[in-house]
């Protein structure tokens, strides 16, 4: 028997009503707020992802914050059994960006180090320009920057003259993409290998961000330091203002 509009219509107000009263007896939200608020906790977590990420930086294409230190210490494995490099000179001042950078006419530290295989490396003040290139295998940016050089490298991009090392640091077990060494390998990486188990090549160069770029000319001082993403083009034209003086 089909029943009256008017009686469902009735019988709907009713039901409706009476979930309301439940509602508000409860203390719980009615199920049509739920949609809203999984919706506002989805736009949160989201923003907090890209913060804690250290997405959106001004600086190249993006650049990652330098993490509190893992308890029980920094690096472990592959990195941690080799000798941390020895450092000399003056350490640089923290970099804050690239107006008005202290550091740029400043000698830059000399380190001795070694590559994963146990290859010395070196920054030395030998009269060659040099490119620094500071890497932490965790971070996103880093990640990205790395196939992009080494198909410059490969490509036969760096010029006469011009030595590019690369630093692998901020190294933690505790943290994604671990160990370096063999994400360095996955990615062919061809570019020499300063280990700094401890950091404190990071700290002498003053990073506070990666990647982290430091450009050096001829006469050993810094020409200019960056962090974040850089494409070939701006990369080119920096170490062009290098290889010209």
């Amino acid at each position: 028997m089909t029943q009256p509009p008017g009686d469902r219509r009735a019988r709907r107000a009713a039901r409706r009503a009476e979930a309301r009263r439940g509602a508000d007896r409860t203390g719980s939200a009615p199920r049509w707020l739920l949609p809203a608020l999984i919706g506002g906790a989805v736009v949160v977590a989201a923003v907090l992802a890209i913060a804690l990420s250290g997405g959106g930086q001004p600086s190249g294409g993006g650049s990652s914050s330098v993490p509190p230190p893992a308890s029980g210490g920094t690096a472990s494995g592959s990195a941690a059994a080799i000798p941390p490099p020895t450092i000399s000179g003056t350490p640089l001042p923290e970099f804050q960006g690239p107006a008005s950078d202290p550091a740029v006419g400043q000698k830059a530290p000399a380190v001795t180090g070694t590559d994963f295989d146990g290859t010395p490396v070196a920054i030395a003040d030998d009269g060659r320009p040099k490119v620094v290139l500071f890497l932490a295998h965790w971070c996103p940016h880093c990640q990205a920057e790395v196939p992009v050089v080494q198909a410059w490298v490969a490509a036969g991009g760096v010029p006469a003259g011009l030595d590019v090392i690369s630093v692998a640091t901020g190294t933690r077990a505790d943290a994604p993409n671990y160990p370096p060494d063999a994400w360095l390998a996955r990615e062919g990486w061809t570019v020499p290998v300063i280990v700094d188990p401890t950091n404190t090549v990071a700290a002498a160069y003053g990073l506070t961000a990666y990647p982290f770029w430091v450009f050096i000319g001829p006469d050993g001082t810094v020409r200019a330091r960056t962090s974040g993403e850089l494409s070939v083009s701006d990369l080119e034209a920096t170490i062009r203002g290098l290889t010209q003086s």
